[in-house]
């Protein structure tokens, strides 16, 4: 207890009682594995210990390197960036080779290399994430080495993880591996859907080998743990974290694996994204390529939950910070301060990418340079000819006239909270150049590139180099002199300290990537501005709206790459806010200050934590409840035990919209008779719930008057003994009709046999007369339009059994069950119990909504709910409610095998009482039933006889 501290107690002083409250995973070690494309160290096979391994550095190393300490165990998987002919043995030195986290290497051969990493991930993926189709190639024979590699972290990871472990895969590299760690998990222990439920009080088998089958299509025999060590298994958490953009349908669709791009992200149970422009362009790729509507930041798929996460990587500030103490940095940056004494420096850090936009860069550059030259020539002239005091005047003017034009592009560009953020800066930064004395010397600026090589062995990177070079001597060649040079060209990295120095020196950041997941540059500039270190000056940051730090960077010069002009205009305005000597120094250390505070509490160590935070605690992410699948042999037992409940008046609530996939289609004369003998029963209430329309239920149901009609998902209602409708309480503006209407007319008009229902506050498309596969291609682009025109309409869309509908957001057949249930509460007839029989899956609300101590939630037919028990059909549903009509719990009467028969040979023992059962022992995460002092499953799957499968 003194280890785990005292933070963590909780102590709730209670009438008779002291509780303490643990966190969840109190007692347990927990590990956490890292994977990414590499190992956070450097490999060279040739050379002698310890200089065979050198730790790396990095933005991302560091922050996960900051979360160790939190965890009992650290492991990383990765490729060590090396060939090695001996593995063993260097994989051996790379578990030594660092104390605090376990290296375990995957090694590829040069093939692999070329193919997965070369070839599919920077020759396809990155050219498409990055919106640059043209640049983009494809080859059947990268995507099978890609799945290859991807396979093969998929096995290192099950090799060393245990289970409970919090998995946590990065970037683009890796795409496939959650959703290939879950199929492995599978294979091994079972779907969770199919999974055999074996009594926890049971001894684990030892000896018996059970075969499971699992995606790849190969069976695996081995011998299994208990159950519980399975559900561990399962319930593995798994993040994944992408570092680059996440492009629109329209991109990512061009890729011939686009669907395994999608999908294999989905097996984890956290997907971070840095803005939430990218979420909802994966968001948009579910709905178009995988065919279902997930929540704005949930997706339910085979079984699990996935939530979408926004997650914006910050800085390595802590490593920066270091820097700024030593000795190097103190001097590089006296020596930078003298060096560039009366000049105005432009900063440049980019990699040599077709991303960063650097011909852009330098064509605003060429067009500042030009601009700038122009003026002092027209200023000079203007003062020989004796109109000094008029020209400044007009030039304030023009000048004032640039940041109006400048803010209203940013006013009619971004959304009215960046427009709020951004009015006090211009406002500011108006009035700090309008009071300047002095004007800015476009021959004492200068541009400081420093760009980092990058995949020099690819084509395309080598034509962007050759096109800087030439563009870079070009611009020198026009503007430069005898005793300056505009631009100064690095064509190399530079140490962290030097880089702090920089940073901390120059008076503007030029970040202007044509498109980037996020850039940290910016933050680390912002880091070095510390107006207490000595020789700093205040800066500004000229950025691309296409960087995803500019979400974060409110007080930035935020600007269009593609527009020169508008850039050209930026760094004009980026020098002038911090070089101008009228203006007070403190005034001008304002431009940067609000953002840097902001950078340091975000850093790198930061999004580490929230995101492995969220990962281990979110309780929405994981297993969705299978509920249990009732057999036959069961039925008897739910009946009496349904019948049995104290007295009073029991509620059974039907749902059949699933049955009804044409909405003019009949009840059947055998469910109308079973209803009117239901409704003779006066210890039942009996309401059939519906999204379909008053006038289709009344003329189906309507001659049953102790029934209880509910229609268009709660608007109308026809209370049992009353020959009129009434209109349920709703109060939801229903003018999004009018939008949506239109656009789902004309799916209706180009998909033949799709059928379009327009009611009071819903609008349902029905498609179950189209061709099957041109109706589901049809239906996937409707949703997603839907989806795109709904965003900010007080409706949702839900997607039934082939149909689409979207309803206001206050109307669902939950909040009708919850009214109808909560107003015979007041009146004094409580229900108890309350069941709902219902086959559609839109229906999760009313699961939701009713208590669990007193309803039995039944789901017809397969797949996912939160119903705790399913029947397989109707067939088994109506059969069910015959044992209620006939008053004959066991349902022996007319039987060849008596119910109960079955249900003792599904056991294998005939002398347990069936009496003693009570089903509301089945808790959600404890599913068993006591039966006198035994345990059974309630879920075994039986064949049409009533025998055991598994």
């Amino acid at each position: 207890l003194k280890h785990c501290g005292s933070s963590i107690f909780v102590l709730l002083l209670q009438t008779r009682h002291l509780r303490l409250i643990l966190p969840e995973n109190f007692g347990k070690m927990v590990r956490v594995i890292f994977v990414s494309n590499r190992l956070p160290v450097t490999v060279n096979p040739d050379k002698e210990p310890p200089n065979d391994v050198q730790q790396s550095s990095g933005g991302l190393v560091s922050a996960l390197k900051s979360v160790v300490k939190d965890y009992d165990e650290v492991l990383w998987v990765g490729w060590p960036g090396a060939y090695c002919k001996d593995e063993a043995a260097m994989t051996k030195r790379l578990h030594e080779s660092n104390a605090s986290i376990q290296m375990h290497p995957v090694w590829l051969d040069k093939d692999d290399v070329e193919d997965f990493y070369n070839g599919f991930s920077n020759s396809s993926l990155w050219p498409l994430l990055h919106w640059m189709t043209p640049y983009a190639r494809f080859k059947k024979s990268w995507f099978e080495s890609y799945r290859k590699v991807n396979m093969k972290f998929a096995e290192i990871i099950l090799q060393v993880a245990k289970p409970g472990d919090i998995i946590w895969v990065h970037d683009y590299h890796l795409f496939m591996v959650p959703m290939m760690v879950r199929n492995l998990v599978d294979e091994k222990y079972g779907a969770p859907d199919s999974s055999p439920r074996r009594p926890k009080d049971l001894p684990p088998l030892d000896s018996d080998a059970i075969t499971t089958q699992g995606n790849t299509g190969k069976k695996l025999n081995f011998a299994p743990t208990s159950r519980s060590e399975a559900a561990a298994w399962q319930n593995l958490k798994i993040g994944f974290f992408l570092h680059t953009p996440f492009p629109s349908w329209e991109i990512i669709s061009t890729h011939p694996n686009c669907v395994d791009i999608v999908q294999g992200m989905l097996g984890a149970d956290l997907i971070g994204f840095h803005t939430y422009n990218y979420l909802r362009h994966y968001r948009s790729c579910v709905i178009r390529l995988c065919g279902f509507t997930p929540e704005m930041d949930m997706v339910q798929y085979l079984g699990r939950r996935t939530r979408l996460g926004v997650y914006p990587i910050g800085a390595n500030c802590t490593d920066i910070l270091n820097n700024m103490k030593t000795d190097s940095f103190k001097e590089h940056l006296k020596n930078y301060a003298e060096e560039f004494q009366g000049k105005s420096l432009v900063l440049s850090v980019e990699r040599l990418d077709y991303s960063k936009g650097m011909p852009h860069k330098l064509e605003a550059i060429e067009r500042y340079l030009e601009e700038a030259e122009k003026a002092q020539k027209q200023r000079k002239q203007r003062q020989d000819e004796g109109f000094q005091d008029e020209d400044r005047q007009a030039r304030l003017e023009k000048l004032k006239a640039r940041f109006e034009a400048c803010w209203k592009e940013k006013s009619e560009r971004h959304n009215f909270g960046f427009r709020t953020a951004m009015t006090a800066f211009w406002n500011k930064a108006k009035e700090l150049v309008l009071d300047q004395e002095e004007e800015l010397d476009h021959t004492k600026t200068v541009f400081l590139f420093i760009a980092v090589p990058s995949r020099q062995t690819v084509q395309e990177y080598k034509a962007i180099e050759e096109e800087v070079h030439k563009k870079v001597s070009t611009i020198n060649g026009r503007f430069g002199t005898v005793n300056h040079t505009p631009i100064v060209y690095i064509h190399r990295g530079i140490p962290g300290d030097e880089l702090a120095a920089l940073y901390a020196r120059a008076d503007c950041c030029l970040v202007t990537p044509l498109v980037d997941g996020m850039n940290l540059v910016a933050k680390e500039f912002l880091v070095a501005k510390d107006r207490e270190v000595e020789h700093a000056v205040p800066g500004t940051v000229v950025l691309s709206e296409f960087a995803g730090a500019t979400q974060e960077m409110f007080d930035a010069l935020v600007i269009n790459p593609y527009n020169v002009e508008a850039t050209a205009d930026a760094i004009h305005l980026g020098l002038e806010l911090t070089k101008g000597n009228g203006v007070d120094k403190q005034l001008r250390w304002e431009v940067s200050e609000r953002m840097r505070q902001s950078v340091l509490a975000n850093d790198a160590v930061w999004w580490a934590a929230a995101n492995l935070k969220d990962l281990q605690e979110d309780p929405s992410i994981g297993r969705c409840l299978e509920p249990t699948k009732g057999p036959t042999s069961m039925l008897g037992v739910f009946a009496k035990d349904f019948s049995s409940k104290q007295e009073g008046r029991k509620a059974i609530f039907l749902n059949m919209d699933g049955s009804f996939k044409d909405p003019s289609r009949e009840s059947s004369e055998s469910f109308q008779q079973q209803l009117e003998a239901l409704c003779t029963r006066p210890d039942l209430y009996i309401c059939i719930i519906s999204g379909l329309t008053k006038d289709f239920l009344q003329k189906q149901f309507g001659h049953l008057e102790n029934l209880t009609l509910v229609a268009e998902h709660g608007i109308f209602v026809r209370y049992a003994g009353q020959p009129h409708w009434k209109e349920m309480c709703f109060d939801d503006s229903t003018a999004w009709i009018q939008k949506v209407t239109p656009l789902m007319q004309l799916f209706q008009r180009c998909t033949p046999g799709a059928q379009l229902d327009v009611r009071k506050a819903s609008v349902a498309w029905y498609y179950h007369e189209c061709d099957e596969q041109y109706g589901t291609f049809k239906t996937k682009e409707l949703v997603h339009q839907l989806a795109l025109s709904t965003g900010n309409l007080p409706c949702e869309v839900c997607q039934g059994d082939k149909v689409i509908e979207v309803k206001s957001l206050r109307v669902s057949n939950g909040f009708a069950v919850k009214k109808l249930v909560s107003d015979e509460d007041k009146k004094g007839n409580k229900f108890n119990p309350i069941m709902v029989i219902s086959d559609d899956s839109t229906d999760n609300s009313i699961f939701k909504f009713l208590p669990k101590d007193r309803a039995y939630m039944v789901r017809v037919g397969m797949g996912e709910t939160n119903a705790r028990h399913r029947f397989l059909d109707w067939n088994e549903a109506e059969q069910y409610l015959n044992i209620i009509v006939d008053d004959d719990p066991l349902g022996m009467e007319n039987s060849s095998e008596s119910l109960l028969e079955r249900f003792q040979t599904c056991m294998g023992d005939g002398n347990t009482a069936v009496e003693d059962i009570d089903l509301n022992d089945v808790e959600d995460d404890q599913p068993e039933a006591k039966i006198g002092s035994q345990i059974f499953p309630p879920s075994p799957v039986l064949d049409p006889l009533g025998r055991r499968q598994d």
